[in-house]
């Protein structure tokens, strides 16, 4: 942003990991969510932990607009390609095909197996389509999601080095109105509940909110758009996403795979993340010094390896041992799972960091130093 309280690169705001942050919280409240819904208070407590399957959304959201922006600042740089695609591989591919590794071929060989029956949609990052069709592994079954950013990240480069800013405008408004028809569609074609997954799972269901981040990094680097927002009270916007995310959530009754959430409920809670989006932006106002929280920057900066472990973590270890204990027998019970088990992926997600994934990151500047612009 050029104008108006943000001095910093987007990309580089405190901010920014603070909202990654608050987005892998979310999914572990909802994959860490035990509650035996009995009485009033526990049913209220899991419909509430229930919800944060939107985190997927709102790193979706983050992941079009950090992405895109970086797109845009350097689209005519010599090497633009080969730079975004190896500093692409060098992020992702160690921790997930390391984890693939570990799964599937160094625990087999010490005599422990996870599945590994329908692998190779993962290997290939295919799982996403594969999934809804019976063809997932338990061990991951979020992996969806990735699948879903690589897959979109193979021609987004191109329409964006082509398109230029005003271009990625129109493109993203048109892949939106295309996500909401792939959704209604699938869900037609394939039935319940195969064509409910799938609008879930699939791609071309759920580029709409990687396009909306887009639109936003677009946006913030037209100046006339980012003087429009620097006018703009950052609680005033703060405010009108956090309305349209109770609209969304409640026009599709809350549930993900609902007829109204996939029609345009998918879409209306992404508008509202990118509108936080742009509240955080606000670089010295108070939704950006909330979210510069150091804990909140803390989980966001691990994320990536919280995400990958958590569901292995809670299928492998989480679930038995509560088995073990006799389950969850109280709320307090429950709720004190979830906790232990955000700290352990916490935990987890920091080893990954420190240990393994910020040698590869610093293997960038060696193979495909940012281009200049």
């Amino acid at each position: 942003m050029r104008a108006g309280g943000t001095t910093q690169s987007p990309g580089h705001l405190p901010a920014l990991d603070g909202l990654r942050g608050v987005a892998i919280l979310l999914v572990l409240l909802h994959g860490f969510d035990v509650i035996q819904p009995v009485g009033m208070l526990s049913r209220a407590l899991d419909v509430g932990l229930d919800l944060g399957w939107i985190g997927v959304q709102l790193f979706f959201v983050l992941s079009g607009f950090l992405i895109t922006g970086v797109l845009l600042d350097t689209r005519h740089a010599p090497h633009y390609y080969r730079s975004f695609f190896v500093r692409r591989v060098l992020r992702i591919f160690p921790l997930y095909y390391g984890v693939l590794l570990l799964a599937f071929v160094v625990l087999p060989w010490l005599g422990w197996s996870i599945g590994g029956g329908h692998q190779v949609w993962l290997w290939t990052y295919l799982a996403n389509f594969a999934a809804p069709f019976g063809y997932g592994e338990p061990a991951f079954p979020h992996f969806w999601s990735l699948c879903v950013e690589e897959q979109f990240y193979l021609l987004w480069p191109v329409v964006v080095q082509r398109a230029g800013r005003r271009g990625v405008i129109a493109w993203s408004g048109l892949l939106v109105c295309i996500a909401i028809g792939s959704r209604l569609y699938v869900r037609h074609w394939l039935g319940e509940p195969i064509g409910h997954e799938a609008a879930y799972m699939f791609t071309p269901c759920r580029m709409d909110a990687l396009a909306i981040g887009a639109v936003v990094a677009a946006f913030v680097r037209g100046d006339r758009s980012a003087a429009w927002i620097a006018r703009q009270r950052a609680s005033a916007v703060t405010g009108a996403g956090v309305a349209l995310l109770l609209v969304g959530l409640l026009a599709g009754h809350t549930h993900r795979a609902g007829a109204t959430m996939q029609g345009i409920g998918y879409t209306v809670i992404a508008l509202g993340f990118a509108l936080l989006l742009i509240g955080a932006l606000r670089h010295g106002h108070w939704p950006a010094r909330w979210l510069a929280w150091a804990p909140l920057r803390r989980c966001g900066r691990y994320s990536y390896g919280m995400y990958v472990f958590y569901a292995p973590l809670h299928a492998f270890v989480g679930l038995p041992l509560l088995a073990a204990l006799g389950g969850p027998s109280t709320l307090g019970a429950a709720v004190l799972y979830s906790v232990a088990a955000t700290a352990a992926t916490f935990c987890l997600g920091a080893l990954s960091w420190h240990g393994y994934e910020r040698h590869f990151l610093a293997m960038k500047s060696l193979f495909a130093p940012m281009p200049v612009p």
